[in-house]
C-alpha cells in the first residue's frame, strides 16, 4: 500500500530524473514503480536479472534499485557489471546479514536495505545518489571546461603580445620616417675675385720704367 499523498511533500521532486527497478516480487516492483512515479521520477522495471541488464545499457538509469536475488542471475553479478560503468545501484534484499551487505559495499553499492523496505528512507537514499551523481556530472564538466579555458586564455595573450608588437613597431617606423637625415656640415668657401687686365698693364709699365737693383738714373 502506498503511503497518502501528503506524505510526496516531504521529497524533492523527482522530474527529469530516471530510476531502474529490478524486482522479481511483483507486488514489489509494482509498488516502487508507483511510488516513484508519483515523485515525478521515470521509472524502467524489470523482473528479471536479464531485463534489467537490457534497461540499463538501453535506458542509461541516473539509479538502479536492484534485488539481490533474482531468479535468472545474481544480483551481485549485475552489481559488478553495472559498476563497471560507474553506476549508482542501491541493492534490496529479504535475507540481510552482514557479510552480504559488506560485500556489496565493497563491490561498489551506495547502500544495502532490507526489505520491507522503509519508502521515506529509500527515497532518501536515491536523493543522495542523485547528489553524488550530480558532483561527478559537475567535476567532469569543470574538468573539460579548464583545457578550453586554458586555451582561450593563450590565444587572448598571443593576440595581445602580436598588438603590443605591431604598435611598437609602428612607432618605431613613425620615429624613423618622420626626421630627416642629418647632412654633413659643409666648410664657407671664401673666393677672390681675378685682377681686370687693364688695371693689370700701368703696374707692369711702371715696373719696366723703374731702375733695377735700385741704382740710380744716370745723369
Amino acid at each position: 500500500m502506498l503511503p497518502p499523498m501528503a506524505d510526496y511533500d516531504q521529497f524533492a521532486s523527482g522530474e527529469g530524473r530516471r530510476i531502474l527497478v529490478v524486482d522479481d516480487d511483483e507486488a514489489v516492483l509494482k509498488g516502487l514503480s508507483d511510488y516513484f512515479s508519483r515523485l515525478g521520477y521515470e521509472v524502467i522495471r524489470a523482473a528479471t536479472g536479464k531485463q534489467g541488464l537490457t534497461g540499463f545499457k538501453s535506458q542509461n538509469p541516473d539509479v538502479t534499485i536492484l534485488d539481490l536475488r533474482l531468479p535468472d542471475i545474481d544480483g551481485m553479478q549485475i552489481l559488478e557489471v553495472m559498476r563497471e560503468k560507474k553506476a549508482l545501484v542501491i541493492l534490496l534484499t529479504g535475507y540481510g546479514d552482514i557479510p552480504t551487505a559488506v560485500k556489496a559495499m565493497q563491490l561498489g553499492a551506495e547502500n544495502f536495505l532490507t526489505k520491507p523496505v522503509d519508502l521515506p528512507h529509500l527515497v532518501a537514499t536515491v536523493e543522495r545518489a542523485l547528489e553524488k551523481l550530480d558532483l561527478r556530472r559537475e567535476n567532469v564538466r569543470l574538468r573539460q571546461l579548464v583545457p578550453s579555458t586554458r586555451r582561450r586564455m593563450i590565444r587572448i595573450v598571443g593576440a595581445l603580445v602580436l598588438v603590443a608588437a605591431a604598435l611598437l613597431l609602428g612607432r618605431w617606423i613613425g620615429s624613423v620616417g618622420g626626421t630627416p637625415p642629418a647632412l654633413p656640415a659643409i666648410a664657407p668657401v671664401h673666393t677672390t675675385a681675378a685682377p681686370r687686365a687693364d688695371s693689370a698693364r700701368p703696374a707692369a709699365d711702371s715696373q719696366r720704367g723703374a731702375p733695377r737693383g735700385g741704382a740710380a738714373p744716370r745723369r
